[in-house]
């Protein structure tokens, strides 16, 4: 079931950016998470928490650092090709260990240092084909934003989610990305929506397949694998996002972004291996909403 979730992942890439022909990034998120947290609504209301103020405030947080995730992301879509953005948010499992030494008071090793200077090298490499090309380097910087961001989240979900109640908490978290993405839309210039049939696919696969199950089927799937494991399944996201750029996107893979691709790819199994090994990947998969 979790490999499902990281090719329904790995094909939003594709369809969101093909999206953008008929929406702008903030109204696509800002209706993409009304839909994904109204789907929500009824779970929550059945295990009760709705109204609790710790349930209220994590989400408010979680969903500021995941608005940022997804809006830098969703943004450096119009910019950068779906192939470049899948592999580049998949920096979170690297960067996870470094922002953990001082938000989570935890230890890096010097093998979390070296698949950090793995994950760099692969993007300096993925990048090296558009050095003439500013809208992609452009891209490729916001999506590194973007993986700082889902990063940052990730790390502050560990640190506050025991203190919460996992469907309101979810709930709310969702929503407030949707308030904040509505909050955006004057500032984003030339907001325009166009209603066809490949927007509302792509906003009803991203916001409940991609979304709502998806966060469902990884909490369920998680009472009976390893997290470890399942962290190590997690990096497939960035393959899949590649292989549907390419059937679904019809974009054409560089041997630029093959090579750094790999490189970056690599990085996060070896990483998530080394702390799956260590009994120390938990804080990885505890909010990964995409």
């Amino acid at each position: 079931m979790l490999l499902l979730v990281t090719v329904f992942w790995g094909v939003t890439f594709p369809l969101i950016k093909e999206s953008m022909n008929f929406t702008t990034p903030v109204v696509f998120l800002a209706i993409r998470f009304m839909v994904s947290a109204a789907f929500l609504l009824p779970l929550v209301l059945k295990h009760g928490g709705l109204y609790k103020r710790d349930n209220i405030v994590a989400g408010f947080s979680s969903g500021l650092l995941l608005f940022m995730g997804y809006f830098f992301q969703t943004v450096g879509l119009v910019y950068t090709s779906a192939a470049d953005s899948g592999i580049i948010t998949g920096l979170y499992v690297v960067l996870i260990p470094v922002f953990s030494v001082v938000y989570l008071r935890m230890r890096i090793s010097g093998y979390d240092v070296a698949f950090s200077f793995l994950s760099l090298s692969g993007l300096i490499v993925m990048s090296a084909f558009a050095l003439n090309e500013l809208n992609v380097q452009i891209g490729n910087l916001l999506t590194v934003i973007c993986a700082v961001a889902f990063a940052l989240q990730i790390a502050y979900v560990s640190r506050h989610s025991p203190r919460t109640d996992i469907w309101p908490f979810t709930f709310y978290t969702l929503l407030f990305v949707s308030i904040f993405s509505f909050a955006a839309i004057p500032l984003y210039p030339g907001e325009f929506l166009v209603f066809n049939y490949y927007l509302v696919f792509t906003l009803v696969f991203t916001a409940i397949l991609a979304g709502s199950f998806a966060m469902y089927a990884q909490n369920m799937a998680l009472r009976f694998i390893d997290p470890g494991f399942a962290g190590i399944i997690f990096v497939a996201e960035p393959v899949f996002a590649a292989i549907s750029s390419v059937l679904i996107g019809s974009e054409i893979l560089s041997v630029f972004t093959v090579a750094g691709g790999s490189l970056m790819v690599l990085s996060m199994a070896l990483s998530s291996y080394y702390r799956y090994r260590k009994g120390d990947l938990t804080p990885v998969i505890l909010s990964e909403i995409d």
